[in-house]
């Protein structure tokens, strides 16, 4: 049965796909409690979903940046950390460009999902 909302139906598919795939056993029980008990220990701040609507997911998605810089911090000796610190500046200097179109990128495609999700909005009768 299909809707007005394709993200409805989507969610719908997926649903039913999964169910299928748990009562075939190909997925053992509470993997998907697992599943989210893990991406909350393990997601940064501000990527939690307040709730599972698509507005909220659209939103989840806007606040996703990259960075090209290397982290310093490593359970390494210090001489590992003398190489990231020398290295740092080069690879930033080399995918500065690479990151700031994929930022751009995610950005223009934020604003055209939250366009979508306005229209589909206002095409949904009250």
């Amino acid at each position: 049965m299909q809707s007005d909302d394709p993200y409805q139906d989507l969610l719908e598919r997926a649903r039913a796909l999964a169910a299928s795939k748990r009562a075939s056993g190909e997925i053992p029980e509470n993997t998907t409690e697992a599943l989210d008990r893990l991406f909350i220990e393990i997601a940064p701040p501000g990527a939690r979903v307040e709730d599972d609507s698509l507005e909220a997911l659209v939103e989840v998605l806007a606040r996703y940046q990259f960075d090209p810089s290397i982290q310093l911090e490593s359970g390494r000796s210090g001489l590992a950390r003398i190489v990231k610190r020398l290295l740092r500046p080069i690879t930033s200097w080399q995918l500065r460009h690479l990151t700031d179109q994929m930022n751009a990128y995610s950005a223009a495609q934020a604003e055209i999902l939250r366009a979508l999700v306005r229209a589909a909005g206002e095409r949904r009768p009250e």
